[in-house]
Parts: structure tokens; C-alpha cells; sequence
């Protein structure tokens, strides 16, 4: 597949041929350096990226190989490719599965074409993949994709109000608690409105959010407009 045309300052045919001879004989280091001379002249060449993407990872070269996926990722994108888009991200999360912005984007295709199950399988293996304290920001980034997708996921409302907390943002991770809890009082939940109270109690204990918490074992959820009223 030739998609831009060749420079007249080389042939690129023949340094193509012989790219590809080398790929064949599995001699990955010659077929990167000749398929490297056309990228050299030519560094948006498509079909090179196309091609040189899977040999990059298999000379173990997978920043060289990210970087021509993304290429191939954008151009599939721009030109209305979406399933060969979807088939190269899910490549690129083989080279490097804690790539963000390439978990995200084949969420985003996914959802586009309203594949709701694959678009949350992504997010849960990304879910799997961001744990730990190095990985907060995108731990965060994925547990607020998840709500937007399901707006009820109470692990995903509580993982976000935990990673607010141990992020630094405790006044929103509190704001988040509150409408948590107001949310399920009128949805009349009482197992996620007790539990949503014992973590206002873990993360910032009180005697308030220690009395919220002894009571909400003895009465009905009650949303806190109508509790004021009462």
C-alpha cells in the first residue's frame, strides 16, 4: 500500500524491497535502518509508519514504535479509518499498557461506535494498571471516564473521592462525598448512603460525621433539604 508518493532523490521501491526482505528474513535491525532512510526523507510517509511499527517492537524498540503508532493512529482517525484506529491502539496498549492518552482514545472510539462493553473492559484493565501512588493522576482519569459511562458506579464514586483525597484535594473529595450521599438518600439506597457516610467518617472523622454514620444504621435515607425541613 503506497500512500504518499516517492522523492526523486531516491528510490524508494528499491529501499522499500529490500525493507522488506530483511523484515521476511526476520533481520529486524536492517529492515529498521532501510525502512529509516525513507522516513529520513520523508518523515509523514504513512505506509513506512504502517510498516515499521510492528518491527520496532520486535526489536524491542517500543518508544520508536509508539511514536510511528501514534502517526498511524492520527492518520487512521483523520482519514475515517476507525476500525483499523481501534485494531493499531489496541497494538500500542501491547507496547505500553499504561499509556493513558491511548486508553482513553480507544475508549472514545469505542463509545463512538456505541461498543459500551469494550469501551468499559478498557477501562477496567486501565483500572488494573494504574494502582499505586505513582499512578494518581491517571488512576483519577480513568475512574472519572468510568462515571461517565455510568454515572451510578459506586466503586468508580468512591475511588475518585479517595484519589481526590490522597491527591490533595480534600475540599472537592468532600463536595464529592456530599453529593454522594445526597444522590443515593433520594434514590433511597441505604446500603450505598451508610457506606458513602462511613467514608466521610474514615476520611475526615468528626463527631458529626461519627454521629451521620451511628445514626444511618437506625433511620431511612433522608436527603439534606428535606432532613433540614424535618
Amino acid at each position: 500500500m503506497k500512500l504518499l508518493g516517492a522523492t526523486a532523490s531516491y528510490d524508494r521501491g528499491e529501499i522499500l524491497r529490500k525493507a522488506e526482505k530483511y523484515r521476511s528474513q526476520r533481520r529486524f535491525r536492517k529492515a529498521i535502518r532501510e525502512y529509516e532512510k525513507i522516513l529520513s526523507a520523508d518523515p509523514q510517509d504513512i505506509d513506512v509508519h504502517i510498516r515499521i511499527a510492528p518491527v520496532y517492537i520486535r526489536a524491542g524498540r517500543k518508544d520508536r514504535a509508539k511514536t510511528s503508532l501514534r502517526q498511524v493512529i492520527a492518520w487512521y482517525e483523520k482519514t475515517g479509518f476507525t476500525e483499523k484506529a481501534i485494531a493499531t491502539l489496541r497494538l500500542a496498549l501491547k507496547v505500553d499498557h499504561r499509556d493513558l492518552a491511548t486508553n482513553l482514545n480507544l475508549v472514545d472510539l469505542y463509545l463512538g461506535k456505541n461498543h459500551v462493553v469494550e469501551a468499559r473492559n478498557v477501562l477496567d484493565r486501565a483500572r488494573k494498571a494504574f494502582r499505586g501512588r505513582r499512578f494518581l493522576k491517571e488512576a483519577l482519569a480513568v475512574e472519572e471516564k468510568i462515571l461517565g459511562i455510568a454515572p451510578d458506579d459506586f466503586r468508580a464514586q468512591v475511588s475518585v473521592v479517595r484519589l481526590l483525597w490522597k491527591n490533595g484535594n480534600r475540599r472537592e473529595a468532600l463536595e464529592r462525598l456530599r453529593r454522594m450521599e445526597e444522590h443515593w438518600a433520594r434514590r433511597g439506597n441505604k446500603p450505598y448512603w451508610r457506606k458513602t457516610r462511613r467514608l466521610s467518617c474514615l476520611l475526615a472523622p468528626s463527631l458529626s460525621t461519627s454521629w451521620a454514620y451511628f445514626l444511618s444504621f437506625f433511620i431511612s435515607p433522608v436527603p439534606h433539604g428535606l432532613a433540614k425541613k424535618g
